[in-house]
Formats: structure tokens, C-alpha cells, sequence
């Protein structure tokens, strides 16, 4: 896959109705990369933290209003990593006050972002001059681009 097929630039609007598009791309960009081992494991799991975070994005950042999400979708080579850059304009936040839940005790809420972190490699956050960033990043063994 070269540098151009190997990256996907959408731009939507914040409803949950929209995110289907958003997680269709995570999964194309996974489904082309050739001799990509656990490809329903890693796809599963990658989706499924995008979806997550973009889940916050309208729930928290937005928080009923209209908004407006850009993903842009890449990969990257030596080492093979999928990186996944996330962004709005909604409300800001801090991420380092977003406690771990208690995995002892049932909650109706609180689990998005405790899976994000759990399936991604790294997850970053910033906000700056009224737009919030996040970057998702998962390293793939032995794909080939």
C-alpha cells in the first residue's frame, strides 16, 4: 500500500448516526493491509476504541449541540503502527482527571475510556485554541505495507 492509499480523511457530523462511517474506514484501512495477523482481533479492537472516543466526543465535548468530527485514518511504516488522529470543537477536558473505574463495583458508565486506553498502544489528548486532538496510535505485527 503506498503513502496516499494508506491514509483516509473524512469529516462528519457529530451524531452518533455518523460514527458507522468513522468505524467502516478503521476497518478498510485494516482490511488492506495484507499478511496482517489477528485481523479480526485487531480490527475488533481498534473499531472499537475509535468508536469510543468519538462516543465522547458527541456525549462530552459536544454535549447535544452540533459539531462537527475530523478523522484522518493512516498507516505508518517501520515499525507498522496505525495511527488514528481525532478532532472537534466541542468542550475541552482534562484527561488525566478521568479516573480508572472501579472494576469491582457495577457502573452503568465511565468503561469508554478505561477501554480505550486498555486497547490502543497510546492514547493522547490536547486542546488547544478551541480544538481538542486526540491520536490513537496501534502497532501492528507483521503486516506488510
Amino acid at each position: 500500500m503506498d503513502n496516499k492509499a494508506s491514509q483516509i480523511r473524512i469529516e462528519l457530523p457529530a451524531t452518533f448516526e455518523q460514527l458507522a462511517v468513522i468505524d467502516g474506514c478503521v476497518r478498510a484501512v485494516l482490511a488492506a493491509i495484507p499478511n496482517l495477523p489477528d485481523r479480526e482481533l485487531i480490527s475488533y479492537n481498534v473499531e472499537l476504541a475509535v468508536h469510543e472516543t468519538c462516543v465522547n466526543i458527541v456525549e462530552h465535548a459536544y454535549a447535544g449541540q452540533s459539531g462537527r468530527i475530523q478523522a484522518e485514518i493512516a498507516l505508518t511504516g517501520n515499525p507498522h503502527r496505525l495511527v488514528v488522529d481525532l478532532y472537534d470543537s466541542g468542550r475541552a477536558f482534562d484527561l488525566t482527571a478521568v479516573p480508572p473505574p472501579n472494576l469491582d463495583e457495577p457502573q452503568e458508565a465511565g468503561y469508554g475510556l478505561f477501554l480505550v486506553r486498555h486497547l490502543m498502544d497510546a492514547v493522547k489528548y490536547e486542546s488547544k485554541e478551541g480544538k481538542n486532538h486526540w491520536r490513537l496510535i496501534k502497532n501492528l505485527k507483521g503486516g506488510q505495507q
